[in-house]
C-alpha cells in the first residue's frame, strides 16, 4: 500500500515538473528578444506554443504566429479594397495587398523551409523582410500627396511585432 502511494506521489511530482519546465522553456526562450512579454504571452496564450519541446520548436510556432497574422491582415485588405470608393485609399491599400502577398507567399513558407533546414541567418532574414514588408504597409499611407489613416495600424503593428520576435528567437537558435 505504501508503495503505491509512493508511486502516485511520484507520478504526480513528475508530471508537476513538466509543466513547469515548459513554462520555463516559454520565459527562458522569449527572454532572448526585445518583447519577451509579448512573446511569452503569444506563446502561452497558443497551444502549439505550450506543446513545443525546444527553442526551435518555439521558433518554428512564431512563424505561424506571423503567417497567421499577415493572412488575416491581407484578407483585412482585400474586404477594405472591395468595400471603398476612395480611389487614393486604393492605391494605397493595393500596395498593402503587395506588401502582405509577399509575406504570405514568400517571406514566411521559405523563412519556415529555412528554420527547419538550420539555416538559421536565411530564416532570420527573411523575417526581417517580412516585418520591412508590413512596415512599408503602414508607412504607405503617409507618402505622397493623398495621404489618409491607416486602416491597418493595429494589423500591421501586430505584424511588426511578430516578426521581429520570430527574428529575434531565431538569432538565439544555436
Amino acid at each position: 500500500m505504501k508503495f503505491a502511494a509512493f508511486l502516485i506521489v511520484l507520478v504526480l511530482l513528475q508530471q508537476y515538473s513538466l509543466k513547469e519546465v515548459g513554462a520555463d522553456l516559454i520565459s527562458d526562450t522569449c527572454g532572448k528578444t526585445d518583447r519577451s512579454y509579448l512573446c511569452a504571452k503569444y506563446l502561452r496564450m497558443d497551444p502549439r506554443g505550450a506543446s513545443a519541446r525546444d527553442a526551435k520548436g518555439l521558433t518554428r510556432v512564431s512563424y505561424e504566429f506571423v503567417l497567421d497574422s499577415a493572412t488575416g491582415t491581407l484578407s483585412r485588405v482585400k474586404n477594405l479594397i472591395t468595400g471603398s470608393n476612395d480611389p487614393a485609399l486604393k492605391k494605397y491599400l493595393n500596395m498593402c495587398s503587395n506588401f502582405y502577398a509577399t509575406i504570405v507567399s514568400d517571406k514566411v513558407p521559405n523563412a519556415l523551409k529555412n528554420l527547419d533546414s538550420n539555416s538559421y541567418v536565411t530564416a532570420a532574414s527573411l523575417m526581417s523582410d517580412a516585418m520591412f514588408e508590413a512596415q512599408m504597409c503602414e508607412r504607405s499611407f503617409s507618402i505622397g500627396p493623398d495621404v489618409r489613416r491607416s486602416p491597418l495600424t493595429d494589423k500591421n503593428t501586430m505584424v511588426i511585432n511578430l516578426s521581429d520576435i520570430a527574428m529575434h528567437l531565431t538569432t538565439s537558435l544555436p
